[in-house]
């Protein structure tokens, strides 16, 4: 158990006794309430606070030695920029890693805060580093910020930037194809197609762009292919074009339907009948919906009724007298060959919206 030993000196009475503890390994040096603890040097002396290695000195919970290093601490300086300045001018599109640099004469660590502005969309600074990294946005305009550089004491210093972004003209290149018009748009453009062609940059003719129904194609999957009483144990998505079987309906009310996955422009459609000279169909009508609920009938040659194979293996193709929007098409046999039932195997072409 640690020593104990009291010391009472008696000053006018023992109501106004003041004590010097010793409870190893501390000294506490004590007064009475409402007393005062007094330590007084000679004439010409001094009071030393000294702190043994690693240790400090504590007045009311305040570390003296770190307040004292906090009061003398100097705030942070910029070195590679000045406190208003500009970081660059950059085109739009270009990658860029800029940076201020502050030091802390005390040489401590620098953290670094936006303190108001904005920086240029798509960048960001660096809490630890002070560098401003990111692509240039498309679009002409002066960003203008202040950064704080803030030491471990809490000081800081404030600095104002500014960096310059240049616009890219996205259409300089001439992007757009067969005759389509360019639209300069931030970080893109937008190509306004003529008729017949579609796509990114209207390279495509809609009228031969095959949707990938086809079985050398099949960029629609089987899942996307379905049919409305189908004969037997044919399956749906034998009906594609160019396969060596086919679709067959029961009879009449039968259909096949292909999803396109979402909404394209349809421009034309083709059709062969079943493998089976039996099997083929000579009159159908084509029926198309955006959500799979409201179909309306499109027109071959201002015709709801569309001439089929005159036998199984014969491709027919129709170009519509309007290309319409769509993601469900349905193929309805109307004709067929007599003493069979209506076989089809199709293919949808046609651009995207």
């Amino acid at each position: 158990m640690a020593a104990r030993i009291v010391l009472v000196v008696s000053l006018a009475s023992v109501a106004f006794a003041s004590f010097l503890e010793v409870d190893y390994p501390n000294v506490n040096v004590s007064a009475e309430r409402k007393g005062d603890a007094i330590f007084e040097a000679g004439a010409g002396g001094s009071v030393f606070l000294r702190p043994g290695a690693g240790g400090t000195v504590y007045i009311d919970k305040t570390d003296l030695r770190k307040f004292i290093e906090k009061v003398k601490s100097l705030p942070p300086i910029w070195t590679r920029r000045s406190e208003h300045d500009t970081l660059g001018t950059f085109l739009s599109g270009q990658y860029f890693d800029v940076d201020v640099e502050a030091v802390d004469p005390d040489g401590g660590n620098i953290m670094y805060s936006l303190i108001s502005g904005h920086l240029p969309p798509g960048t960001s600074l660096n809490m630890t580093t002070g560098h401003v990294i990111g692509v240039a946005p498309d679009i002409d305009a002066t960003y203008t910020f202040g950064i704080r550089a803030t030491d471990i004491h809490g000081k800081y210093a404030d600095g104002v930037f500014s960096i310059s972004i240049r616009e890219k003209d996205q259409c300089s290149s001439m992007p757009c194809m067969n005759g389509g018009t360019c639209v300069d748009q931030i970080g893109d453009f937008n190509c306004t197609c003529p008729l017949g062609y579609g796509d990114t940059t209207c390279q495509t003719q809609c009228e031969i762009n095959a949707f990938g129904v086809a079985n050398n194609v099949m960029k629609i999957p089987d899942a996307q292919i379905s049919g409305h009483l189908t004969l037997g144990t044919a399956l749906p998505w034998e009906g594609r074009l160019s396969s060596t079987t086919g679709w067959i309906g029961n009879d009449t009310g039968s259909w096949l339907q292909i999803d396109l996955g979402e909404v394209r422009h349809m421009f034309a459609v083709a059709t062969q009948g079943y493998h089976s000279s039996t099997y083929y169909t000579s009159s159908f009508k084509v029926a198309y919906s955006q959500d799979g609920n409201k179909f309306v009938y499109a027109q071959s040659k201002n015709s709801e009724f569309f001439k089929g194979s005159a036998n199984y293996d014969m491709v027919q193709k129709f170009v519509l007298d309007r290309p319409v929007r769509t993601r469900f098409v349905r193929f309805l046999p109307e004709l067929w060959h007599n003493g069979g039932h209506p076989g089809l195997r199709v293919e949808i072409y046609g651009c995207d919206v």
